[in-house]
Parts: structure tokens; sequence; C-alpha cells
């Protein structure tokens, strides 16, 4: 069964806005799971459509909606961008969803070795071809919007960035171990070279940092 809703037109983000742009000396910035909202700034550009849903999806976005406080065109714009910046880019290059618990049985049952040298063989390998398909370039300020997006749509990290004095502190924060840090850190490094940056990592049990 089919139906069109007819409350306020969904409204679907363009453009985004411009993310390279210069940033204050120590201003921080958190893009953390949620960071896009589906909220829309005053700044973005937009799209007003009417779409024809079906009613189980519907209900799941009134159910949503309501359980987070939100309206349906919040609820809807998040689903249509976590499919715009990310869940297009699954299939086509194998990607999985993973339960986050499963992940780090993975990670713990490989030895360190093992997960350097995935790390290692991921940043020449599938993720330039990933970075340059979501971000349109394998420059630094590309991998940075990549990595963004990663941590906002995957679950796996939270991203947090401080910018003072020209450069850019990242740090990823996760609830995988050591040994999530150890493969973070070395496909991070692996990559930043591919893109011709060399990078200074710092690695703690559940966090990784680098500058750049």
């Amino acid at each position: 069964m089919t139906w069109t809703y007819h409350q306020p037109p969904i409204v679907a983000e363009c453009n985004q806005p411009d993310r390279t742009a210069h940033t204050p000396k120590a201003a921080k910035h958190f893009y953390q799971p949620g960071w896009r909202s589906g909220e829309l700034s005053a700044k973005e550009r937009t799209v007003t459509l009417s779409l024809r849903i079906s009613e189980v999806a519907y209900k799941a976005l009134q159910e949503d909606a309501k359980k987070q406080n939100a309206s349906l065109n919040t609820i809807a714009n998040q689903i249509l961008l976590a499919y715009a910046e990310h869940d297009r880019y699954l299939k086509k290059y194998g990607l999985l969803k993973v339960v986050s618990p499963l992940y780090v049985q993975l990670l713990n049952a490989a030895s360190d070795e093992v997960l350097v040298e995935a790390g290692k063989s991921l940043g020449p390998g599938i993720l330039p071809g990933m970075v340059m398909s979501m971000t349109g370039e394998l420059t630094v300020a590309g991998i940075l919007d990549w990595l963004k997006r990663m941590g906002t749509y995957s679950g796996l990290t939270d991203y947090t960035e401080i910018s003072h004095g020209g450069r850019i502190s990242v740090t990823m924060t996760h609830d995988n171990g050591p040994k999530g840090s150890l493969l973070l850190a070395s496909f991070l490094d692996s990559l930043f070279k591919t893109a011709g940056k060399q990078i200074k990592i710092t690695q703690l049990r559940d966090s990784v940092t680098f500058e750049v």
C-alpha cells in the first residue's frame, strides 16, 4: 500500500556548507554521530519535494519523530543525508555494517602484526578510491571530510578537530580497545602517505590523535 502523505514537504539538502573555509585560531569542532542532525541551517540551500512513500515507512518515521521529539521533516532529512553521504557507497566498496561487540571480538582475535599489515594495505588499496568517490579529492581536506562522515554514520568512532596556528589537530575516539587504535592508526598513516602527507600519530587505548 502506498500513499502520498500531506505533512509539510520534505526538505532535502542540495549542497553542504564549505567545511574547508578558514577556521579561527583554537576553534574547536565536534563531528560526532548526530552532527548532521537533519536540521537545516539558514545557510544551506534546499529543495522542496513531495514524495509517495509506503504506509510502513510513514509510520516508522512518525514513531522515530515522536521518540526523538523532532519533526517528520528532520527525521526524513537525516535518512536522506545518511544515504547521500555514506550508505550509497556501502555496496560499491563492499562495506558492511557490523555490530560493535562483534567488531571488537574480531579485532581481539587478530595479532598486532596482522592488524598493522591490514591497515597498511588499506591505505593504498580500497580507501583512496572511496575517499575520491565520497569527497571528490584525495587530499588532506578530502580525507578529513571522509573521516567526519565515517565517524557520523559508521558509529565506530567520534571525530573531533581543533584548529590552531594554521594546523588542525584531530582526535578520533572509540570503544574498540587498544587493537582498535592500532588498526585505526595504521590505516590513517598509510592513507595520508598515499595522499603525500606524513602525519605524527599518538595512540591511546580508546583514541588516536594526529595533526595536519
